[in-house]
């Protein structure tokens, strides 16, 4: 399968696109490993869908996934249903490895997409089009197979109530990492923390509305904290409590 792997790597690598190459195909080889590429506009993902889906390594096996790919390529539905929504489609490669085509209209190069990411692990790729390598972890962490939060990302260091729930939300990344080896106790330890400013949050505006949003956002903080560390002591979690997770951290506007 690492073989396979590194086929697909090198396939993304020849094609004409402007994306790039990222997550966890880049680390240490695992069972059941897939391959994320991001790419920055409709056309660039139009031209790299086309050329997987007449390959015939490459397959849309599940439905949720063909579904995606016949509206996102009917430019009538994609120009009045899809702006500004993130896109994903699924394909695999020799029917075993995920490849993940993800748009990123936000994003304008490699350096974009990987300060979006939470985890600094992850935070390393392949731009294609000039074929090279940007790593914003660093080798010590992943060395020490240590995770914790991606410095390069700019909504940890002032997180709003909406980017902190955001972030409390890539938790399930914690445990799926912790599962292959990673140490991830410093990125629940940041987590934690980032609550504790939400739970410290002195409202300035006179705002009726405001206060019991934050009121309610803070109940909701302090029970997402003690799933936190239960699972620091334990490193086990329910399904019952990671749906409580997910209720809780969901901020409506």
């Amino acid at each position: 399968m690492k073989d396979q792997i590194q086929n697909v790597i090198g396939w993304l690598k020849s094609q004409p696109i402007n994306g790039c190459i990222t997550g966890s195909c880049l680390l240490d080889y695992f069972e059941g490993q897939d391959v994320d590429v991001f790419v920055y506009s409709e056309k660039q993902m139009s031209k790299l869908l086309y050329s997987m889906f007449y390959n015939p390594m490459f397959i849309l096996l599940e439905e949720t996934e063909k579904w995606k790919f016949d509206k996102f390529t009917n430019e009538e539905y994609r120009s009045k249903s899809l702006n500004n929504i993130p896109i994903s489609i699924k394909f695999k490669y020799n029917t075993c490895i995920d490849v993940n085509v993800v748009l990123k209209k936000d994003c304008n190069n490699i350096f974009d997409v990987l300060t979006s990411f939470d985890m600094n692990i992850i935070a390393r790729g392949i731009d294609i089009k000039t074929k090279q390598y940007l790593d914003l972890a660093g080798t010590e962490c992943i060395a020490t197979k240590t995770a914790s939060y991606n410095v390069w990302n700019p909504h940890y260091s002032d997180p709003s109530l909406w980017k902190t729930s955001q972030l409390l939300r890539q938790f399930e990344r914690c445990i799926k990492y912790h599962n292959r080896g990673y140490n991830t106790d410093p990125m629940v330890v940041t987590y934690i923390e980032l609550i504790d400013k939400i739970l410290n949050y002195n409202n300035i505006f006179s705002s009726i509305s405001f206060d019991e949003k934050l009121k309610h956002i803070q109940q909701n903080f302090i029970i997402v904290k003690q799933i936190f560390e239960l699972w620091l002591k334990t490193h086990k979690i329910t399904e019952e409590q990671l749906t409580l997770l997910k209720e809780k951290t969901k901020i409506n506007d």
